[in-house]
């Protein structure tokens, strides 16, 4: 039992009671007579990840760029390499323009599904190609049919001809899909950090929304957005990579929020991964994904990554690195802090929503478990995932996810990415070899 919890502890041998869609006990030993009985033996129960910085659209594009180009423009879009190898390019200008609503929905429930069926039960699904209401609405329904704890977090275009219906469409968007109190989806704001935020701070404050932040954070004036209101905490910040020692510093001193993607930013961000940076000013950030283009979404992939990247740093400069109790921190309930549920969600605490993974660890190589952080962080994998609660409900079970015909769903996806394929005439094979 991995609770996540200081106070709660973790067991050898334990019990989690779930009355409706909360943790009601967790301890070494549980009485409950009346209860359905989950035999968990061989398995680490733990809280669900949490992954705050996921662009779920780009799912029937997996793996689609196996090694990005490197560059170093000032645009990063405009500016982008004209090249199948380059994310910039191949996401922003190529495939996005060509999405049609039923590609937004296809994508985005293919991504999370990917999701739940890892073990990650909450997300932030940073939707940067609301090309018009149509998608953007796709985007939503795609979050509400997937099960998974979600935040829809609405952006305009990067790039192409769209119908300029951000941030005007925001209202109906809350007022249809997301005007209940304490539901399992909610909405927010999503910007590149440079962006002109003239037209969007009046909505957020108007609808009182948490804000994600992409790359170019570090160009806002944080000290003015802080004294002003204009920011007041609920700010997530991806990427938070060229912050200066003294913007760090005001975001943590004002209650924000901020995460790394371990394997995207070795690669898109010249190697860098500024986990220590935060960690060192007094906030450890929390892990997500960023896009499926790249990398499978896999938040054991992340810890491995953030793991290994920082143990190298270690080896070669004496560098602090974080712990793996740490990096299962960052992945749960650091990771729920920048998806705004910290209070909701990221550990199995009495009293907080029942969002649950059990680890199968019967396999060969996971048996025996000896130390738990270092099978989950360094042993376990998506496959390894056997069962998943989300509020209390099963949404995956002995391996298979529930309620959902996979086969539609491939049947979809597989269609969306013929039809973007052949839209933007991708210059590889649909089954690439190529290096």
């Amino acid at each position: 039992m991995l609770s996540m919890d200081e106070a709660v502890g973790d067991f050898a041998v334990g019990d989690v009671l779930i009355d409706g869609d909360r943790i009601a006990e967790v301890a070494p030993s549980v009485l409950a007579p009346d209860a359905v009985v989950v035999d968990a033996r061989d398995h680490i129960v733990m809280p669900g990840f949490c992954d705050p910085h996921i662009h779920a659209w780009e799912g029937a594009l997996g793996r689609i760029i196996p090694e990005n180009v490197p560059q170093d423009t000032e645009d990063a879009i405009g500016g982008a390499p004209l090249s199948g190898r380059s994310y910039m390019y191949a996401a922003h200008r190529a495939f996005a323009p060509a999405c049609r609503p039923e590609d937004v929905y296809a994508g985005t429930l293919n991504t999370l599904l990917a999701a739940l069926n890892g073990g990650i039960t909450t997300v932030v699904d940073n939707m940067h190609n609301a090309r018009s209401p149509e998608h953007s609405d796709a985007g939503v329904e795609a979050l509400l049919a997937s099960g998974v704890r979600g935040v829809h977090a609405v952006g305009r275009p990067r790039a192409g001809a769209w119908a300029e219906s951000f941030p005007s469409d925001v209202r109906r968007l809350r007022d249809q899909y997301f005007a209940g109190a304490g539901e399992l989806c909610s909405m927010r704001l999503y910007a590149p950090g440079f962006d002109d935020l003239t037209d969007l701070l009046p909505i957020r404050k108007e609808l009182d929304l948490w804000f994600s932040f992409d790359s170019g954070i570090e160009k806002q004036d944080l000290r003015k957005l802080y004294y002003d209101g204009s920011f007041d905490g609920r700010e997530a910040i991806n990427h938070g990579n060229f912050l200066s020692a003294e913007q760090r510093q005001v975001v943590i001193d004002n209650g924000a929020q901020v995460n790394v993607c371990p394997r995207i930013e070795t690669q898109f961000r010249f190697g860098r991964v500024p986990y220590n940076e935060w960690v060192e000013q007094g906030l450890r950030p929390g892990l997500s994904n960023d896009n499926p283009m790249t990398f499978a979404i896999d938040m054991f992939a992340e810890m491995r990554a953030l793991h290994l990247v920082h143990r190298v740093d270690a080896h070669r400069d004496g560098s602090a690195s974080p712990t793996l109790r740490e990096i299962l921190e960052s992945a749960t309930r650091k990771g729920a802090d920048n998806c705004g549920v910290g209070d909701v969600t990221g550990s199995l605490t009495p009293g907080k929503k029942a969002d649950v993974i059990l680890v199968d660890t019967t396999a060969p190589h996971l048996f025996p478990r000896n130390n738990v952080l270092a099978t989950v962080v360094q042993g376990a994998g998506v496959e390894s995932v056997d069962t998943v609660l989300v509020n209390g409900r099963v949404v995956k079970w002995q391996g298979r996810l529930l309620g959902v015909d996979l086969a539609e769903v491939r049947r979809r996806v597989q269609a969306s990415h013929d039809h973007l394929l052949s839209a933007v005439n991708w210059p590889h094979a649909a089954v690439d070899f190529d290096d």
